[in-house]
């Protein structure tokens, strides 16, 4: 199976853990991702001895659903050619290495709870947000110049770029004013905190590259670290976790126990019931008896009238 899926980053906000420290919680949406096409190709692993050529597979993962016919002319007849019916927003790809245990074919969905699990590390990928041309201070942290001696205008400037004779030009990569983000980003390290498989949210724990509404990339490390949030603090109901593994098997014997008593409890209820229906039939047939007395005492009066 895939170890990445693509999300939309929906904001940030807190959280606390069990044992009281707040936590940055940065909450993306990861919809369905739709396999749309897939590449065989070979790369050599080149971090031993050995150069082992290994094969791989690159997986070309839709993102988002839209009409068929609202996407480029090439992608419609690429699309159509596999049988779909309907286009996707944006299409990317991740490289998979091939295994005959889960083969995945063009056309299958990979969904949340198939990739991640509460207590994952992983690490994200995603394009900074643009700041357009930018100076040096805001762009590098530069200090700038002294605000006194006669220097009235120099406390954003650069400063020198280089000396005059050798080398008589500017060293390459300087850093100088330009264009600042729009660059691929990676965070690492991140910890998956809380996944809701019907709103499809994941909450990370850290900030995460990119403005709302921005496509990111999860992608697992391998490891694993456990951090207890405490849901009452930020609204989330216990006994409707995520995934199975956030409830523990102390809280699976409360609710059986917590159901139990309701149970009993409705029990009493009807018993209760069922008893002041029997006293209130008790109190009509007395009522009606009282009535066919007095209508008895009433006849014969008239008949005593009457003599």
């Amino acid at each position: 199976m895939l170890d990445a899926i693509f999300a939309t980053k929906l904001g940030m906000t807190q959280a606390w853990s069990k044992s009281g420290k707040r936590l940055a919680v940065t909450k993306c949406k990861a919809d369905d991702n739709l396999i749309v096409g897939q590449q065989d190709t070979s790369f050599t692993d080149k971090s031993s001895r050995t150069w082992n050529t290994n094969r791989q597979n690159i997986l070309e993962v839709g993102f988002g659903i839209k009409k068929l016919n609202n996407m480029k002319k090439p992608l419609q007849q690429r699309l159509r050619k596999s049988g779909f019916t309907y286009g996707v927003k944006q299409i990317k790809g991740i490289h998979h290495t091939i295994n005959e245990e889960s083969p995945l074919k063009t056309g299958d969905f990979v969904s949340v709870n198939d990739v991640l699990a509460v207590g994952d590390v992983v690490k994200v990928q995603g394009t900074s947000k643009g700041r357009g041309f930018a100076g040096a201070v805001k762009r590098y942290g530069f200090h700038g110049g002294p605000a006194t001696h006669g220097q009235s205008d120099r406390q954003r400037a650069v400063g020198s770029i280089g000396s005059g004779t050798y080398p008589g030009r500017v060293w390459k990569g300087k850093r100088m004013p330009g264009h600042f983000g729009m660059e691929t980003k990676t965070v690492h390290g991140l910890v998956v905190l809380h996944i809701n498989s019907e709103t499809k949210e994941i909450w990370l724990s850290g900030p995460v590259p990119g403005s709302r509404t921005s496509i990111v990339k999860i992608q697992k490390t391998g490891g694993k670290r456990k951090i207890e949030l405490d849901l009452d603090s930020v609204g989330l109901a216990v006994n409707n976790p995520a995934s199975e593994s956030e409830v523990t098997e102390e809280t699976k014997i409360e609710q059986k126990a917590e159901e139990a008593e309701t149970v009993e409890e409705v029990k009493e209820v009807e018993t209760v019931e069922e008893v002041k229906e029997v006293e209130k039939v008790e109190e009509v047939k007395e009522v009606e008896k009282v009535e066919e007395v007095k209508e008895v005492e009433k006849v014969e009066e008239v008949k005593e009238e009457t003599k």
